[in-house]
């Protein structure tokens, strides 16, 4: 396995990665500014004028998933790469338009690069970017860059479309992704991945059927525009549509290798999280599409000033979701921020129903724009954090990628949708108020009305979005609990303690017996002088004793009240004694946490007398060992050394020193699984039992992983066959990796399980050949290509 980048070549390489990112999020807003000047110029209709957007969204959100199938088989980098140039070639195609048709099958192609662009650069990210703080700071400045697309995207289209023309909201693509593609070429570099590839087989039925379903879906509301909703054509494309989701979830479920694991969508928490996001995503781009058009075709705004017009809502956005979600969403349930946080943005649509010909910007719109995003922002952070809690980590990615999925495809029926009612209503408002030619203003007066009336839909479906969050997600799981005990709600305290580790904190709030509820030691006796010194009128106090009951210095206490707010802290003295204030009668959360301790929390009951609280807290394990070879018995230096505990969370880690030894410490007693993995050598899972003190022993043995090489040669005279596929086989007839030959015509397979498999090469006449691997020398297979006229 290659080397993990250099630091500076790895932030350098964000940069890059980030940028291509910002490309793809701007293409979905950039048009949005620049469409009424391009309708214009191409003759686009109003019932078509939408597709500009929706071909866009419609086919990057469709083919998202499969996009992060196609980077597993062909690889991460070269993906990116594709995409890259993909996707300035199809913007450059779009610039060049000439017709609507050329236009709309660029944007197309556009969303189909994209869908290949997107889940290439958050797995590179999260190849270069393992260490957690790294990886942490990493992805918040991507999201960062990318979050800001969307303004970015407004304003940029209003400036190229003003000082230059349409065209450029398109061209500028090419620079962008021109930079992306030098800069990834020299800084993002990752190892080839020759394992792991049970991903590579392709769920083709799977991607065909959810295509196919969601573009009749969204032609039928857009069809209904021009031939009403009960025309047989219209009805039609809505019953394809079922036909084509249904079938997709049958075939997700019977296949081996589905594209969307049901798993992932059953869970009622995901479920209406992903529902959440799409619902509101589906107003908010009728919203972007409609206030466009107010601005520009009925205020006469420039494109420049539409795109200002906007940058109130990104401000709320930003706003809701670091100032309010990101400060609320660990200490209420995320169902407590998501409602309100749909209530207030469908607050802010019925607001902007009351838009008429002549409404200010500063009396109806700016303070709709702050309503909607401020709801709105509070709502997306906590629904994204829940779409990608507690999942399985096989299926980590499907996750990830079903959010931007329910962002795309929420995207594209709600352009599509709303577009249809607002042309509808403006249609019967001009036809049952004209009196022969409409006059420009009854048109424009028709125009806001049918405007009115699709953001009273979009009010409908954020009110709609939000009675699924009531009923569905019930706020119990996440990264942490988001309801739970009081004695759970402490642990945040506990983690921002110094002395706390973080996993031993969240053990303390879930295990039921010793961590989280410890007898209170009330003495029966008064206390001593010392002790009453400290304890007068309303507080508790007392001692704190570790290991064998003798008293604990240093030890750290947190008082907080129910609710979650810290009241106080204190630390024991050399004989274990403490003493805190409480405001109040009542009952408190107790958190003592000590070095080489497990944390403990407790609920305590003052009174007007001051209570004596003693408590002990239970020393921290260790675990150690040697990692060996299994064949040679050797140790093996340098192995990464993981600790997890039952649900999955990484509680420690090391690696083994030149005798192949390793110690962790600081583990909380009960069954952990130890993972062990070197270079060369398959990895080993086994599940110990740690103490409640000392240091548990456990050894590990690592088994070579095998490997397979050779050359394929082509021809009479066996030249060697560079960039020729090679594919493995094993005995059960899964395809288990692939590759291709090198310029020499050499391959290589390593870290590969003991047993018989197949190696099968293809660029002609596809050669086979058949051998064990037992993990001792390297197995050789070297393969000829019979051309089709030998």
């Amino acid at each position: 396995m290659a080397a993990q980048p250099a630091v500076s070549r790895r932030w350098t390489a964000l940069l890059f990665i980030a940028l291509a990112q910002l490309m793809v999020v701007l293409d979905a807003t950039i048009v949005n500014i620049a469409l009424p000047s391009a309708q214009r110029a191409l003759h686009i209709s109003d019932g078509d004028r939408q597709w500009v957007i929706t071909a866009y969204t419609l086919v990057f959100g469709g083919l998202l998933l499969f996009g992060g199938r196609i980077a597993d088989l062909v690889g991460r980098k070269r993906t990116f790469l594709i995409g890259l140039v993909g996707f300035a070639g199809a913007s450059a195609i779009g610039g060049a338009a000439v017709n609507t048709g050329m236009l709309l099958g660029a944007r197309a192609l556009q969303g189909a690069f994209g869908a290949l662009l997107a889940p290439a650069a958050l797995s590179l990210l999260a190849t270069m970017f393992t260490e957690p703080r790294e990886r942490a700071k990493a992805f918040g400045i991507y999201g960062a860059i990318a979050g800001g697309g969307s303004a970015v995207g407004l304003i940029l289209g209003g400036v190229l479309t003003e000082y230059l023309n349409w065209r450029w909201a398109l061209y500028v693509n090419v620079p962008i992704a021109a930079v992306a593609f030098v800069g990834a070429v020299a800084f993002v570099h990752v190892a080839a991945s020759t394992g792991g590839q049970q991903r590579a087989r392709l769920d083709i039925p799977g991607v065909i059927l959810v295509t196919a379903g969601l573009v009749s879906l969204v032609y039928g509301f857009t069809r209904a525009e021009s031939q009403g909703w009960s025309e047989g054509g219209v009805i039609g494309l809505f019953v394809a549509a079922g036909v084509l989701l249904v079938a997709f979830v049958v075939v997700e479920a019977l296949t081996r290798a589905p594209l969307l694991p049901l798993r992932v969508v059953l869970d009622r928490n995901r479920g209406g999280a992903y529902l959440a996001v799409g619902l509101a995503v589906i107003a908010m781009f009728g919203l972007f599409l409609f206030l466009t058009y107010y601005l520009q075709i009925v205020k006469g705004y420039s494109p420049v000033r539409s795109g200002l017009a906007f940058l109130p809502f990104t401000a709320g956005m930003i706003t809701g979701s670091t100032q309010i979600a990101a400060r609320l969403m660990h200490r209420v349930p995320a169902r407590a921020l998501m409602v309100p946080g749909l209530l207030v943005a469908a607050a802010g649509m019925v607001l902007l129903t009351q838009l008429k010909v002549d409404s200010s910007y500063v009396g109806v719109v700016l303070p709709a724009e702050l309503l909607i995003s401020l709801g709105l922002g509070s709502t997306m952070m906590p629904a994204m954090n829940l779409a990608t809690s507690g999942v399985a980590p096989q299926d980590a990615g499907v996750a990830s990628a079903m959010v931007n999925t329910a962002q795309q495809v929420g995207g594209s029926i709600g352009t599509a949708l709303l577009n249809t009612i607002a042309a509808t209503a403006t249609t019967t408002y001009i036809a049952s108020h004209a009196h022969g030619r409409p006059s420009g203003l009854l048109v424009a007066v028709g125009q806001v009305h049918g405007f009115t009336v699709a953001i009273w839909w979009g009010a409908g479906i954020i009110l709609l979005a939000a009675l699924f969050v009531a009923v569905l997600i019930n706020g119990k799981r996440g990264g942490r609990r988001l309801s739970a005990s009081p004695a759970d709600r402490s642990e945040s305290v506990v983690e921002a303690s110094a002395r706390a580790r973080v996993s031993a904190g969240a053990h303390a709030g879930t295990r039921p017996v010793r961590a989280a509820q410890p007898k209170p030691a009330l003495s029966a006796e008064s206390p001593s002088a010392g002790d009453a010194s400290v304890l007068g009128g309303t507080a508790v106090g007392g001692r704190i004793r570790g290991a064998g009951g003798a008293p604990l210095p240093g030890a750290t206490i947190t008082l907080v009240e129910l609710g979650g707010r810290q009241l106080g802290r204190a630390t024991t003295g050399d004989d274990g004694s403490y003493a805190l204030a409480v405001p109040a009668a009542g009952s408190y959360v107790l958190i003592v946490a000590a070095d080489g301790h497990q944390p403990q929390a407790a609920t305590v009951t003052v009174g007007d007398e001051p209570l004596f609280y003693e408590l002990a807290l239970s020393g921290t394990s260790g675990l150690a060992g040697v990692v060996r070879s299994a064949t040679t018995g050797g140790a093996i230096a340098g192995a990464t050394v993981v600790v997890t505990d039952l649900r999955g969370d990484i509680v420690a880690s090391a690696e083994t020193d030149q005798s192949g030894r390793f110690s962790v410490n600081d583990l909380v007693s009960g069954t952990v699984t130890l993972v062990a993995d070197a270079n060369g050598y398959r990895p080993s899972a086994v599940r110990v039992e740690v103490g409640d003190q000392d240091t548990t022993q456990c050894d590990v043995e690592l088994r070579a992983g095998g490997r397979l090489k050779g050359t394929v040669r082509a021809g009479a005279g066996n030249t060697p066959l560079g960039d020729a596929r090679v594919a493995l086989v094993n005995s059960a007839g899964d395809t288990v990796a692939v590759t291709t030959t090198s310029p020499d015509g050499e391959y290589a397979f390593t870290d590969l399980d003991h047993g018989e498999y197949t190696v099968t090469a293809s660029a002609y006449r596809p050669a086979t050949a058949t051998m064990t691997v037992d993990g001792t020398d390297p197995a050789t297979a070297d393969l000829r290509l019979g051309h089709p006229d030998e």
